[in-house]
Formats: structure tokens, C-alpha cells, sequence
């Protein structure tokens, strides 16, 4: 536009300049001499073009000047926009709607994670985050048809470095008809901005909703807003508050001190972490963990202080209860071996310090399993709890009486007590545990063994002293329980010898040191040999033979029964596999079945597999478990003698008669023999009592079909007997002691004879 008017100017003046100098010339040539008329037009005309050309000359010159100054005026307007655009932080954006391309700047570009090359932008809804699409269509449409004065939306964008928010600002330009044809605007990354945003909502919707209370002050420490935790925590209401000072709360717990020290650490660190006793509105004083900070704005001033706190009076409670359940015993509610280990540890401190003496009791209920296999573990925790009691009775208040596990107790006695006091004390507890217990309508007639031991004779320390005590209880159950027994010295020593047997047991089991000997079973009737029983021997590698009444407890309590009982199966079997082969006139040999394989060994696996493994049959194989441990079989244990005897096994009860079998349970059990226990053998035939019980389980093993062996047999006499009696077998040291298999070898003789 301004083009065709600076054209049309100097056209303009180039006529009037030329139609001025023609006429005015023309003017001056008549009243010249017409013969030089000719000469001056010649003149004239170059005048002319001079003239004209120096009037074009100076008017282009002016027109291009003037151009030049709106052109470096616009430069340094499109400059300053630029810069502003920069300044900013924003981009361009125009879109010619009709051609449907879109100018974006280089700013706008970067902000949409665009190349730098390259201005126009083809698709520009493919750039946006898909569940956005539809709200900027939409806006777009609304603001084109001229239902929004200003296109104004904010819209997702996927970049290589992350989603991104955009801000989009547009106008359209319309023409006449009023149609948008061009659409202008910026565009502008607000992602901080948004994440600013939605920080504070988050941390709004905090302030309203978390479980701890929240209150915000001044730098004045007034009150200027608390959540509801606050409320339902202290009971105020807001407007109870606001405006007011935190020291309204406080308890009048902690001094002037406590408070300069928390605010001397606040404007040192700038937050403050304790636990505060306070006030509630009810007058209820309660302990709360609170954490308070100091919030500075942009200066760096402070400009607010900030307080978050969490209720501690449930937690309180808990930890109390935690406590008390950590250090009680939840059944009988006395205190456990952790408390009792606390209290004897201060016990002996004081001790050592007063030169004065302490006494130790520990105290095991005799049997006291057989009470929860046969009534029941409810009836067993009643029992328990009535033990406690009559305990009890015998305390003094500086005495404690711990539980330590399921029926061993300790009483600590925390003054000076001599060896006898200590006796009379055992025996009173004795008497009282005497004494029947009902339990559901029933009488249990019930006993203990205590250990005693004393400090500092016994024990240097708590755990010394209460590892001799539990020794000297160990001692008083072997000495026919319902008893006491005073720690020793040579307890210790034979603790010592159990233990490095344990240790030397596993090395023994490991490097194959056991040894399977052999004991001869007589057929009475027919005075021959039959069978034979497999018993584990310990071929120790400096100690020679290990008898097993010695290890074998050991082997118990160290949990290696397992391993024992399946080696002394394996060995059995193999030999008596290689005894047949030769001819032998063995049909059977029998194993122990201790309770503990049992319960943690897969008995009826592994006499399956030995048994094929060495081609027996089931019934060359008999098994043999005590009777006290056939009276307490509980299901499992009843189910597995079954498929034992489906399979063809023999099972045998060893030293019959010296527990407390139920007629009834052994009549239901696959039971094919009883074993005479050798305390019934070893006085006969000259002790009538002994007589009549042999005569009477022979009688009972009869009545239930059931064959009868007698163990301990070691005179004519005795083996004459039993065979008068009706027993079916012997076995003892008449016959043979236990041998190894190349001794019974010896002693059967070659094969196919006596």
C-alpha cells in the first residue's frame, strides 16, 4: 500500500513538474527571435530533461529515504516483539485457515519439542496428548464460529523428555462477512505452573485429611489455621484458636528450659522434633509427637512457622501393653524368661555389691505331656495356671516366679537364703504340687522336680546360674522325679561330656562310626533261634565304645534320632538279607522305632524303600516302639502303625509293664507281640510280685493274640520259667550279649545248622 502511494506521489509531481516547465517555457520562447526560437527549444528540451531528472532524482531520493526510515522502524518494532516474545518466555503461532498451514515461531517450536528448521506445522493436533484431543477441537470449533470472544485452553503434549502442559492464546481474524480466515496467538509451557498447582490442592486436601493435626502461624506465633485432625484431637474448635497463641495448649509439664531449648534449635536448624505433653479442651493431658518448621518465603525471611503432631496416647498404651506382654507369660500371667533374666541379672549385681547370697529354683512338672495327650491342651493350660497359684503361695514379695516354657518354672528368691532354706522351700512346693488338682470334675494327681542352685557359688552370672539349676533338676528327675536336687560341680562336668558328644555324635553319624550289633531271640517252644534285635552301638574314634544309654539321650535332645533309628533300619536289613542268602535260620530281625522318627521322619518311606531295596518281605521285619510312647500316639501316629501292619511289618511294645497302658487303646492297635520288661525277669524265679506280673502279661498277651518275649533272660531258671508260663520267646545274656554280625555268626554256626 505504501508502495503504490509512494509511486503515485513522484508520478504526480514528475506532470505537474513537466506541464509547469512546458508551458511556462513556451511562454518565455514567444517573445524570443523566431530564429532562435529553433536554437532555444533544443536548449529547452535538454534543460528540461536536466531539470526533471535532478526534480526525479531528488523526490526518489526523498521517497527511499522515508522508506528506509519505516523500514528500520518496523525492524526495530519486530525486534522489540521478538525480544518481548523471548523476555517472555512464550512462542508465535499464525494459522492461515484456508491453506490449513501454520506458522510457528522459533520459541514455539522448542516449547512443543519441535526441529529448529523449518517454520510451518502440517498437523498440529497429532502433537497433542490423546485424551486432550477432542477439548482442543472442541474450543476451536466454539471460538471459530464466534461463540468465545478469545480462544483460551491449556492441553497436554508428549515429548521426548516428558508430558508437557501448554497454555494456547489465540484471536481469529475474520473478514467482511465476519468468517475467521486467519487465527493468531501464543503459546506458553506451564508445566511448573500446573505441577505448582496441583501440589497445593494436594497439599490443601493433606492439610483437611491426614490423621495428624496441623495448626500455621505467624512469625508472631498466632494461630492462623489448624485442619480438623487439630480439632478432633485437642477438641477446640477453629475459631476457638485462630488468633490465639499454641501456649493455650500447654500441659505445665515441661519448664521454661524445655521451651528455650526447643526455640534456640528451631531458629538454629530451622524445625524442631520432640515429644510435647499438652492440654486438651476437656483438661485431659496427653502426649503427642510434634514436628515444627520454619518456612521462609522468597526473600529468605521467615514468614511462617508450621507444626504437624500425632496423638501418642493410644501408642502409649500400646507400648505399655507390648511391654507387659513382652515380659509376661500370657497363660499365667507371671513374668518370662526375659524378665526373669532382667531381674537376676539386677539381683546378682546387688549381690555382688552387698557381698549377699541368692537362691535359684527350677522347677519341671513331672509327666506333664501325658496331661495334654490324654485330657487336652485346655486342660493342661488350667493346670498350669493352678500351679502358678499354689506357687505362689510360698513367695515373698521380693521373689519372682517366672514361666520359661511349657511346665518348667523358676522362682527367683532376691535374699539372703541358705542350702536348707532352700531345701524346706522345695519341699513345701512339692507338697502343695502333691496336693490332687481338679480339673472339669476330675482329680489329677500331679508331682515336680526342682533344681537348686545359689549364687555366687553356683554361678557367676544369671545365665550360669540358671543353666546349673535346670542341670540340678535334670539330675533330680533321674533320681525317680518328685524330688530336689542341689547343683554340683560334677554336673557340669557330665553337661560338658554331653555336649561334646553331641558334637562328636554329628561327626559320627557323618563319617559312618556307628555300628549295628546283634541280640539272639530263642523260640522256647521250639529252642531255637529265630530272630534277632538290631541295637546301635558308637565306635568312637578315641573313646572306643560309646554305650548307648549314654548317647543315646544326647542323640535325642540334638534331634538325631531319625538318622539313627533309618541307619539301624538299613544295616538291619542288609544283613539279614546277606543272613538268608547264606542259609541262616533267621526269619526276622527286629528294630527300635523311637517316637521322635516318628514325628519328624517318614517312617513308612523308608521302610518301603529298604525293604526293596534288599528283597525282604514285610514280615522278616519287626518293629519296636516303647509303651510308654505307644500310650501317647495321637492320630497320625495310630494311622501310621496301620499301614505298617497293612504292609506286613511286625510291631512289637517294648518294656511292657512299666507304663500305664490302656487295655482298650492296645486292643485297637496292630500290635502282633508284647516285650516282658527285664525289671519283671531280673529277680525271678524268687520274687512272687515279679512272678505274678509276668504270669499276668503272659495271660494278657494270650487273651489277646498276641505273642509274648521276655528280655533280661540270663539263668536256666528263668528261661525254664517263662517257658512254664506259656511265653513264647527269650532274650538276654543267657542266649548271647549283644554282638556284632560276625560273632553271631560264630555263634549259629555254620549255615543249615544250630
Amino acid at each position: 500500500m505504501r508502495s503504490s502511494a509512494g509511486a503515485l506521489t513522484v508520478a504526480l509531481s514528475y506532470v505537474v513538474m513537466a506541464t509547469a516547465w512546458i508551458l511556462f517555457s513556451d511562454s518565455l520562447l514567444q517573445l524570443v527571435d523566431p530564429a532562435l526560437q529553433t536554437r532555444l527549444q533544443s536548449i529547452k528540451g535538454t534543460a528540461f530533461v536536466l531539470v526533471t531528472g535532478t526534480g526525479l532524482y531528488f523526490l526518489v531520493r526523498y521517497h527511499l529515504r522515508r522508506r528506509r526510515q519505516h523500514e528500520e522502524a518496523l525492524r526495530r518494532s519486530q525486534e522489540r516483539f521478538n525480544l518481548a516474545l523471548i523476555g517472555g518466555n512464550d512462542g508465535l503461532w499464525d494459522w492461515d485457515i484456508a491453506s490449513g498451514e501454520m506458522y510457528v515461531s522459533l520459541r514455539g517450536r522448542e516449547i512443543l519439542g519441535l526441529a529448529q528448521q523449518g517454520a510451518l506445522l502440517p498437523d498440529w493436533l497429532e502433537l497433542l496428548y490423546p485424551e486432550d484431543r477432542e477439548l482442543a477441537r472442541r474450543e476451536l470449533v466454539r471460538h471459530l464460529r464466534g461463540d468465545s470472544e478469545r480462544l483460551d485452553v491449556s492441553y497436554r503434549i508428549s515429548r521426548q523428555d516428558g508430558n508437557r502442559w501448554i497454555q494456547v492464546g489465540g484471536k481469529a481474524v475474520r473478514d467482511e462477512s465476519g468468517r475467521a480466515v486467519r487465527l493468531v496467538g501464543m503459546l506458553r509451557d506451564v508445566t511448573e505452573q500446573v505441577d505448582r498447582e496441583q501440589r497445593l490442592r494436594q497439599a490443601g486436601v493433606m492439610f483437611d485429611c491426614t490423621s495428624e493435626g496441623m495448626l500455621i502461624c505467624d512469625v508472631d506465633q498466632t494461630i492462623l489455621d489448624v485442619n480438623n485432625a487439630f480439632c478432633k484431637i485437642t477438641g477446640y474448635e477453629p475459631s476457638e484458636v485462630i488468633g490465639r497463641q499454641p501456649r493455650m495448649l500447654a500441659s505445665g509439664r515441661h519448664d521454661r528450659t524445655f521451651y528455650r531449648q526447643l526455640w534456640q534449635q528451631l531458629h538454629a536448624t530451622g524445625r524442631w522434633s520432640g515429644e510435647v505433653w499438652n492440654r486438651r479442651k476437656n483438661g485431659e493431658i496427653y502426649p503427642q509427637w510434634q514436628n515444627i518448621i520454619s518456612v521462609k518465603d522468597h526473600r529468605g525471611e521467615l514468614s511462617h512457622y508450621v507444626a504437624v503432631f500425632a496423638d501418642m496416647s493410644v501408642i502409649k498404651r500400646n507400648q505399655q501393653e507390648i511391654d507387659y506382654l513382652a515380659h509376661h507369660d500370657p497363660l499365667t500371667k507371671l513374668p518370662n524368661r526375659l524378665l526373669l533374666n532382667e531381674r537376676l541379672s539386677t539381683a546378682i549385681a546387688r549381690s555382688r555389691r552387698t557381698k549377699g547370697e541368692l537362691g535359684l529354683l527350677f522347677i519341671d512338672l513331672d509327666r506333664f505331656k501325658g496331661v495334654n495327650d490324654s485330657l487336652g491342651h485346655s486342660a493342661g493350660d488350667q493346670l498350669l495356671q493352678l500351679v502358678a497359684q499354689r506357687v505362689l503361695q510360698v513367695c515373698e514379695e521380693s521373689d519372682t516366679l517366672a514361666r520359661l516354657s511349657s511346665d518348667e518354672f523358676a522362682l527367683l528368691l532376691e535374699r539372703d537364703v541358705s542350702a536348707s532354706q532352700m531345701g524346706k522351700l522345695a519341699e513345701r512346693i512339692l507338697r502343695l504340687l502333691q496336693k490332687p488338682f481338679e480339673l472339669s470334675g476330675q482329680l489329677l494327681h500331679m508331682s515336680a522336680s526342682i533344681g537348686l542352685a545359689l549364687f555366687p557359688q553356683d554361678g557367676r552370672d544369671g545365665a550360669e546360674l540358671l543353666k546349673n539349676a535346670d542341670s540340678a533338676m535334670s539330675l533330680a528327675k533321674q533320681r525317680g522325679r518328685n524330688g530336689y536336687a542341689f547343683y554340683t560341680q560334677e554336673l557340669t562336668e557330665l553337661a560338658r561330656r554331653r555336649l561334646s558328644l553331641e558334637t562328636d555324635l554329628h561327626e559320627a553319624i557323618r563319617y559312618n562310626q556307628l555300628r549295628v550289633y546283634y541280640q539272639l531271640q530263642k523260640d522256647l517252644r521250639s529252642d531255637c533261634f529265630v530272630s534277632l534285635e538290631a541295637l546301635v552301638r558308637w565306635q568312637h574314634p578315641t573313646q572306643g565304645l560309646v554305650a548307648p544309654n549314654e548317647f543315646l539321650p544326647v542323640a535325642r535332645n540334638a534331634g538325631l534320632m531319625s538318622d539313627i533309628d533309618e541307619y539301624v533300619l538299613n544295616e538291619a536289613c542288609r544283613q539279614l538279607r546277606c543272613w538268608i542268602d547264606a542259609g541262616y535260620p533267621l526269619k526276622a530281625v527286629a528294630v527300635n522305632m523311637s517316637g521322635y522318627w516318628m514325628e519328624r521322619g517318614d517312617v513308612f518311606g523308608s521302610v518301603s524303600t529298604v525293604l526293596r531295596r534288599y528283597g525282604l518281605p514285610a514280615e522278616c521285619l519287626e518293629l519296636e516302639v516303647t509303651e510308654d510312647e505307644v500310650m501317647h500316639f495321637n492320630a497320625a501316629g495310630v494311622q501310621l502303625l496301620d499301614r505298617l501292619s497293612e504292609l506286613g511289618v511286625g510291631l512289637a511294645i517294648d518294656d511292657f509293664g512299666t507304663g500305664y497302658s490302656s487295655l482298650l487303646r492296645l486292643k485297637r492297635m496292630p500290635v502282633n507281640k508284647l516285650k516282658i520288661d527285664r525289671g519283671f525277669v531280673s529277680d525271678l524265679p524268687g520274687s512272687d510280685s515279679d512272678s505274678a506280673m509276668a504270669r499276668a502279661i503272659i495271660a494278657l498277651g494270650k487273651s489277646l493274640q498276641l505273642k509274648v518275649i521276655a528280655e533280661g533272660v540270663e539263668t536256666g531258671e528263668q528261661e525254664a520259667l517263662l517257658s512254664g508260663l506259656g511265653c513264647d520267646m527269650g532274650q538276654g545274656y543267657l542266649f548271647n550279649r549283644p554282638l556284632p554280625a560276625d560273632e553271631i555268626e560264630k555263634l549259629l554256626g555254620e549255615p543249615g545248622h544250630d
